[in-house]
């Protein structure tokens, strides 16, 4: 078995990872329709990735991994999810999603802003928790 896998895999910095990728990637969408505000004929830009992780960590519920007899823990493929920018479809994303708005896109921005620290504190938590345990608790 890795030192990585055994390390990092098994915890919640995969999909904080992961986390921290969409909202850096939302965050060039949402400039990327400031920017364009006045284009005409621009489409709006979006990032999903919180609907398909949700249906990721839903479908982990049957997969178990044993690394100690008295471990049982259900993993997860959270953390293979990618986020991906899109073009709004109304079709898809619902009505309105493709009509650009100033304040739904600084609203948005803000909300992507407040995310992405958390996600970082949470990993920045996760690391100290692995330092605490490499060293011993002091």
């Amino acid at each position: 078995m890795d030192l990585k896998d055994v390390l990092f895999n098994r915890t919640p910095l995969p999909t904080l990872n992961r986390g921290l990728d969409a909202s850096a990637l939302r965050q060039k969408a949402i400039a990327d329709n400031i920017a364009n505000a006045q284009t005409p004929g621009y489409k709006r830009k979006l990032v999903t990735f919180e609907s398909r992780l949700s249906k990721a960590m839903e479908g982990s519920e049957g997969e178990l991994l044993r690394t100690q007899p008295e471990h049982l823990r259900k993993t997860s493929n959270a953390g293979k999810i990618h986020p991906q920018m899109e073009i709004a479809d109304d079709r898809i994303h619902g009505p309105g999603s493709e009509e650009l708005n100033m304040e739904r896109e600084m609203a948005d921005l803000a909300q992507t802003q407040l995310q992405y620290e958390a996600e970082a504190k949470l990993a920045y938590r996760h690391f100290d928790l692995l330092k605490m345990a490499i060293r011993g608790s002091r």
